[in-house]
């Protein structure tokens, strides 16, 4: 009998550990690596050649938006394509579960502006075979996939099921309604969500739903954020990924620690920008996120590894939607874009906004507390 089911052979192995990159056999027995060192072929039940090629292990992709994809492409493309062999799924507080039969087209309606997910695709690839979160990890597994998946419970579809739509784009939760809500989250974290995830970036959304109102958590109170919080810090387990970004910096950085401080859990923090033509802008979050490590805080950033630039279409959603009049103008179908924007005062308008400076993203307007630049260089002052 065979010692290893398979022996990858000569390849440069880079092991994630930052041990410069070597080369190696790598045998593996019943699906787990059993030896890295020089392996003979023979002691394998099958020998890959690996010359020229880099072994390493797969890449976890920590935000992605594959909650419908992963219905009808097992590889999640592109990303399997690229060495990704893990996905976080239900990231921003968007996502399919729990949703009613009755509200189905609406929350495909939101995914197709939110994440540009053609709306025709979701209407023919989603098996839509769930309602709860726990049937919605049990698809999860039972459908074919060719990576590994992990589900956030994402936010806004756990406070409309539990509040309605309405109520929940308006008013904080009750009492009753916050209960029912971490009762359903108890369910998901045992049913194996990751933890929990929200968009807050307040009235003026950069990102706003397919209608052009806010996301149900972009305007939600922090006392519910705390709420959901401290649920994760009383199980003593899960993740929480979060993006604030109301336009108040210093309030938005200092709710992300009282965040992280009420759940005891680590925050993924979007997003770490990097602005070329704003090297302070790092150099202020890494700064930041150093000094919350410092005092015990366990936040930790995402941020983009390559130039990710937004193409103006009439497609898909764009980074414009935190000025009204621009919100107005690009919402909607195809032919009411192009009608709207025939409208001589609707592009004044528009252009006014664009002058005025409030297309800047808000995770950098408002108040900014000089301490946050400790280290920076080129940082604005805080007049």
């Amino acid at each position: 009998m065979a010692e290893f089911d398979l022996v990858i052979s000569g390849g440069t192995v880079v092991d994630g550990t930052r041990f410069p990159a070597f080369r190696a056999d790598v045998g593996i027995r019943a699906g787990r690596i059993a030896k890295i060192g020089r392996i003979a072929k023979s002691s394998a039940a099958r020998a890959l050649d690996a010359d020229g090629c880099v072994v390493a292990p797969g890449f976890v992709d920590l935000h992605t938006h594959y909650d419908a994809q992963i219905q009808w492409d097992p590889w999640c493309t592109i990303s399997g394509w690229h060495g990704v062999t893990s996905v976080a799924l239900g990231n921003c507080g968007f996502g399919f579960a729990p949703v009613r039969a009755a509200e189905r087209e609406r929350a495909m309606l939101t995914m197709s502006r939110l994440e540009a997910i053609p709306l025709a695709s979701m209407r023919e690839g989603m098996l839509w075979d769930w309602e709860t979160f726990p049937q919605w990890m049990s698809t999860l597994e039972r459908i074919p996939k060719g990576v590994n998946c992990l589900s956030y419970m994402p936010l806004a579809p756990l406070m409309i099921f539990a509040m309605g739509l309405e109520n929940a784009k308006e008013r904080p939760a009750t009492d009753a309604e916050m209960a029912r809500m971490l009762a359903l989250l108890d369910e998901s974290m045992d049913a194996g969500a990751l933890g929990w995830s929200a968009q807050r970036t307040g009235a003026h959304s950069i990102q706003a739903d397919f209608d052009g109102t806010p996301m149900v958590t972009d305007t939600m109170s922090e006392g519910d954020l705390l709420a959901f919080a401290r649920a994760l810090g009383r199980r003593g387990e899960g993740f929480i990924q979060l993006t604030n970004a109301t336009g108040d910096l210093q309030k938005d950085l200092k709710l992300c620690e009282d965040v992280a401080v009420a759940a005891g859990r680590p925050v993924l923090f979007n997003v770490v920008l990097a602005v070329t033509e704003l090297p302070w802008v790092h150099r202020m979050f890494v700064a930041w996120l150093e000094s919350c490590h410092a005092r015990g805080i366990p936040m930790f950033g995402q941020a983009n590894s390559i130039r990710a630039p937004f193409r103006f279409t009439f497609e898909d959603w764009n980074l414009f939607d935190s000025g009204p009049a621009w919100n107005r103008a690009l919402t909607g179908t195809h032919e009411e874009k192009l009608r709207k924007l025939a409208d001589p005062e609707l592009v004044r308008a528009m252009a006014a906004e664009a002058d005025g400076g409030m297309l800047q993203t808000p995770i950098l307007g408002g108040p900014i507390a000089g301490h946050l630049f400790e280290g920076a260089t080129n940082a604005p002052s805080n007049k």
